[in-house]
């Protein structure tokens, strides 16, 4: 791959809050990014990136949903009312896994569950009324209120940027990769198979590298073996 290809496949995002960088770039969009928080979840050695309220607003600062000073101050909130943010965090964990379900569900022909729609509208109703229309630049535009200083404020956002994606064409262009990462295929003939051509598809490219040269090597093998078979007499004969 050509290194001007590389940066289409990693997402603008702050320095990461953790210096061993924990949060997948896989994913494409925001809200892919954010079920691919949950590494490896049919496999024996998953492990969820988001283990606490602090983890989910470090990810939301990493992938640009807050600035820093909002961070700072949420981390404050989440210390001093560590119940409410608790719940926020368990709530943000339970869509998380709803859109997955909302993705997966229709790929397996399996029916998503009432529980995770149930999940979904509540968070959307709750989002909703925390938007109104104001004037800007005398012209109205949606606005988000009292939601800043709120440890739930950027859930709400995330649930709405979850809205848009299902309600959009881009819905349709959503894969998963052999790794358990979803991704959003934009390419011309949607014939996109791994969520990182730099990390998955490197790995199949040199799975099948290494099967060709073992299989070349075991040819090569097999023929010394008959040549070696072959009655020393019946070669001078031929010759």
């Amino acid at each position: 791959m050509y290194k001007s290809q590389k940066g289409r496949y990693k997402p603008d995002r702050q320095w990461p809050a953790n210096s061993s960088d924990p949060f997948p770039m896989e994913g494409d969009i925001l809200v892919l990014q954010f079920i691919n928080t949950y590494r490896n979840r049919s496999r024996a050695d998953r492990k969820d990136l988001l283990g606490s309220y602090t983890d989910f607003i470090a990810w939301c600062w990493e992938f640009g949903m807050i600035n820093l000073d909002e961070h700072n101050y949420l981390d404050l909130e989440g210390y001093c009312h560590a119940d409410e943010a608790n719940l926020v965090w368990q709530r943000a964990v339970k869509l998380r896994e709803a859109l997955h379900e909302f993705i997966y569900g229709p790929m397996r022909d399996r029916e998503v569950h009432e529980i995770d729609m149930l999940i979904f509208n509540e968070l959307i109703d709750e989002a909703n009324a925390h938007l109104r229309y104001e004037l800007d630049n005398n012209r109205p535009r949606l606005a988000w209120i009292e939601i800043e200083d709120q440890p739930k404020g950027p859930l709400l956002k995330l649930v709405k940027q979850a809205e848009y994606l299902l309600n959009s064409q881009a819905f349709d262009h959503i894969k998963k990769c052999k790794c358990g990462n979803v991704f959003l295929d934009t390419t011309h003939g949607k014939n996109r198979r791994w969520c990182n051509p730099l990390g998955c598809g490197q790995k199949a490219r040199m799975k099948v590298y290494r099967k060709r040269i073992a299989e070349r090597v075991m040819g090569e093998e097999a023929t010394v073996m008959k040549i070696e078979l072959i009655d020393p007499k019946f070669v001078g004969e031929v010759a």
